[in-house]
């Protein structure tokens, strides 16, 4: 553990628990992907599923346990307790799109070709992606809530802690997750255009606005 990754899991963290305080205090999923929220419930569900087969530290279990509960009670709210204000006609992202190449890539690009390995690396794969049906309904909407624009700030800020977290891995202790690094590389270049327009807007008090699609 060292204070990149530390900084990357708080931020994750927070990133979560802002978009579920968010749902829940206004009553209303408006400008939330559920589809984004149902990849990242299959992220947790894939990657955490060492819990019931090896122990690394008591804060390693916790977090895995409240990301997992968070996801799914977001995902809860946005499909049953306030689905009538899921906006299901602007979140229209063909995740399949998504699904079929990293399920394919996670069973030809791995560490070891086992069921759990396997579902880890799809995980890993996965969660470089996942927030794409989000960004694509921002941009179809052209706006996006304060709210939710801090919760992609955050999201995106996680992943590049924890690539700072990898850099110095690699210089601390020669150890280089390949894998994790390249998808992490990937993940935050998509938030890169996201992140000029937090700085330049959002954090100026501006609403975030995009151009619509023609």
């Amino acid at each position: 553990m060292n204070v990149f990754r530390l900084a990357g899991d708080i931020s994750h963290l927070l990133a979560i628990i802002i978009l579920f305080v968010k749902i829940w205090r206004s009553k209303s999923c408006a400008g939330i992907s559920g589809k984004s929220q149902v990849l990242f419930a299959f992220v947790f569900t894939t990657r955490y599923l060492d819990l019931f087969t090896s122990f690394i530290s008591i804060y390693n279990s916790v977090m895995k346990v409240v990301f997992l509960v968070l996801a799914y009670a977001t995902v809860y709210l946005i499909y049953i307790r306030f689905r009538g204000s899921y906006d299901k006609e602007n979140d229209t992202f063909r995740v399949e799109f998504l699904l079929i190449p990293v399920a394919g890539l996670s069973f030809l690009e791995n560490y070891d070709f086992t069921p759990l390995e396997i579902l880890w690396t799809f995980s890993i794969y996965l969660e470089s992606v996942a927030i794409l049906p989000q960004l694509f309904m921002i941009t179809k909407t052209g706006e996006a809530e304060s709210i939710t624009t801090h919760y992609l700030f955050f999201l995106g800020l996680y992943r590049a802690l924890y690539l700072a977290n990898w850099i110095w891995r690699y210089y601390e202790e020669g150890f280089l997750d390949q894998i994790a690094v390249v998808s992490g590389v990937v993940q935050t270049i998509f938030y890169c255009d996201f992140f000029y327009l937090y700085f330049t807007k959002v954090l100026k008090g501006n609403k975030l606005s995009l151009p619509m699609p023609v």
